[in-house]
């Protein structure tokens, strides 16, 4: 049976669990398109994050030198719950940084737990330094205002997809990324998702101290199955 997990429960357990082991769970449930675009990279390579959604939508502005508008940006900053992961649907934007030190520093303050930007951020030395994981597609000088504009939060967004298309992420997904990458998982499977990959983790652990012990590859392999559990699930 699955147990019931609250959100503190969640945003405790999520993160001991790799990206890997959660896309194969995924996979093997019926999702094999939840892995972000692996081009989305950590500013370092060390930090692991994973918590729920809050989600922002942007769009490049038709004509630079538009005026920096509306207090959507703010309300992002009052949007935020401790634990949250800022998810950034930039809409293909690569010219400016909508992400910086300051909107870093005040998300840190918040709570939020980092930031996955489908876009580009400025301020790199200041995000590392501050400790705020923040994982993007690069780095650039270039002033958002005038040339970018935040348009929705908490609302439905996509992100692209490393298996082709996007990948689909609503408030509340859960978003864990490691160096290996990100992956989305769906509210509706929260529990399930993280009960199977605790077992499979485990087991894998067991496999590679048998593989080190000079056990033959193939006979741990029929001896620990990892996805048994899987395996004997009720059938929706």
């Amino acid at each position: 049976m699955i147990p019931h997990l609250t959100r503190e429960d969640l945003i405790r357990r999520y993160p001991m669990v790799s990206t890997p082991t959660l896309y194969d769970v995924l996979a093997k449930l019926g999702h094999p398109g939840q892995a972000v675009d692996s081009a989305i990279r950590p500013l370092s390579p060390g930090p692991r994050l994973a918590g729920p959604a809050l989600t922002v939508r942007g769009r490049e502005l038709a004509q630079t030198g538009t005026k920096w508008g509306s207090a959507v940006s703010y309300d992002l900053f009052r949007a935020i719950q401790p634990g949250d992961v800022i998810v950034f649907d930039c809409a293909g934007h690569t010219a400016s940084g909508p992400w910086g030190g300051n909107t870093g520093a005040n998300a840190k303050v918040r709570g939020a737990a980092g930031i996955v930007l489908d876009g580009f951020t400025r301020d790199q030395s200041d995000l590392l330094q501050m400790g705020f994981p923040t994982f993007c597609r690069g780095v650039t000088p270039v002033l958002a205002h005038g040339r970018f504009q935040i348009e929705a939060l908490n609302g439905p967004i996509r992100l692209s997809s490393q298996t082709g298309g996007s990948v689909a992420v609503n408030p509340g997904d859960f978003i864990v990324a490691d160096v290996d990458g990100i992956v989305v998982v769906p509210q509706a499977l929260l529990t399930e998702v993280l009960v199977y990959a605790e077992f499979a983790e485990q087991a894998e652990g067991e496999i590679r101290r048998a593989i080190e012990a000079g056990e033959d590859r193939e006979a741990v392999d029929r001896r620990i199955d990892r996805w048994a559990p899987l395996k004997t699930r009720p059938q929706p």
